[in-house]
């Protein structure tokens, strides 16, 4: 970081220089992440910044007032002067249930943002069938 300002999903955050300032900022009333909470990290300053995902990390560049639409989900970090909007990720509260989809957020540029590949919480939505339930039902059969 070269004296930015990045929004990180908190558990995104992996490690940084000890020049950089840390701090914890309310993401909203709604909740953010799908499961992540209402709360972000704010990291400042200049020095490495080291951050995880589950996948591969893609970098969006916007230019001035270039539009671009995120799955929460799928967001690692964004730089933190850069405006965004929420919503449904589907018309109407029907459609977004039907759809599985969360929330979005809509961003202007210019700026930067960090987009992981995959999003975990899908993916243990995907494997639930295959495991166990606390009721006894479902899950893998290995032989009678």
């Amino acid at each position: 970081m070269n004296n930015q300002t990045f929004m990180v999903q908190s558990s995104s955050y992996l490690a940084g220089d000890t020049s950089l300032v840390v701090d914890t900022k309310f993401g909203g009333a709604k909740s953010f992440f799908g499961g992540e909470g209402l709360f972000v990290l704010q990291i400042s300053g200049a020095g490495l910044l080291l951050v995880s995902s589950f996948g591969a990390i893609h970098r969006k560049n916007l230019r001035l007032g270039e539009r671009y639409v995120v799955d929460t989900g799928h967001l690692v970090a964004w730089e933190g002067h850069m405006q965004y909007s929420l919503r449904k990720a589907a018309s109407g509260f029907f459609k977004s249930f039907l759809s599985g989809e969360g929330m979005v957020a809509e961003f202007s540029g210019p700026g930067e943002i960090l987009i992981q590949t995959r999003n975990l919480a899908a993916f243990a939505g995907l494997l639930k069938p295959f495991f166990p339930s606390q009721s006894g039902g479902g899950g893998f059969n290995f032989g009678s």
